[in-house]
């Protein structure tokens, strides 16, 4: 399953998010694989699309952030072709 995650952080902890990130890295539990990543231009922002075995493990990915970020889930599919797609 995909989903975009997004973490946000206020701007004033950006030092705190950056050295966490260096010193220890994503992360990234088993279970997740990073197909992407971004960071939003203007700061505090981080965008990944992920594929993960369960939404358990972006919950699980997220606790280890979650002293400096705030998260949205969004479970996402692909668009095969360019004609209308319903999801059901």
């Amino acid at each position: 399953m995909r989903f975009i995650l997004i973490g946000t952080w206020d701007p004033q902890q950006q030092d705190e998010v950056v050295n966490k990130r260096l010193e220890n890295g994503r992360l990234v539990p088993k279970g997740i694989t990073i197909l992407n990543e971004w960071l939003d231009a203007s700061g505090g922002r981080s965008i990944w699309l992920i594929e993960a075995d369960s939404a358990r493990e972006c919950f699980k990915w997220s606790l280890h952030w979650n002293n400096l970020c705030r998260f949205e889930m969004i479970p996402v599919v692909e668009v095969q072709d360019d004609k209308a797609t319903q999801i059901t």
